[in-house]
């Protein structure tokens, strides 16, 4: 999918219903903490992201990455898979001014791919029997 020459990177996802947008940005002011995480945070940057991909890209991707961690998914590697592939799709929208750990969150993504490739590689100490 190509851009514009306004708008080089084109948005990932359609622009959802403003009421859904809403929603997600008032659960973002009204949380005790200054970013969320988990699975709320995952639909509220979600929804965010699809709006303004470089406002949100950061947040999104974090999420992203701390959920494919979770121990819930230790043995489901394709949804930790998607949830990587999502993560290194969503930091190719993080702005190449963004602070230096941000823009490093694409290579983190990218690395817990191939960690997850070699695991699966690999074959479990147990899995003998």
């Amino acid at each position: 999918m190509n851009g514009t020459d306004e708008n080089p990177t084109p948005r990932p996802n359609p622009v959802p219903h403003p009421d859904l947008v809403l929603r997600a940005r008032i659960q973002l002011l009204i949380s005790d903490h200054w970013a969320l995480d988990g699975e709320e945070g995952l639909w509220v940057y979600r929804t965010l992201f699809a709006v303004n991909p470089r406002a949100h890209a950061y947040h999104l991707t974090r999420v992203l990455l701390g959920l494919s961690d979770h121990p819930r998914l230790a043995d489901q590697p394709h949804a930790r898979r998607a949830l990587l592939h999502e993560a290194v799709d969503a930091a190719a929208h993080i702005p190449t001014d963004a602070p230096w750990h941000q823009t490093r969150y694409e290579q983190f993504a990218r690395g817990a791919l191939t960690r997850l490739d070699q695991e699966g590689r690999t074959p479990r100490p147990d899995s003998s029997t």
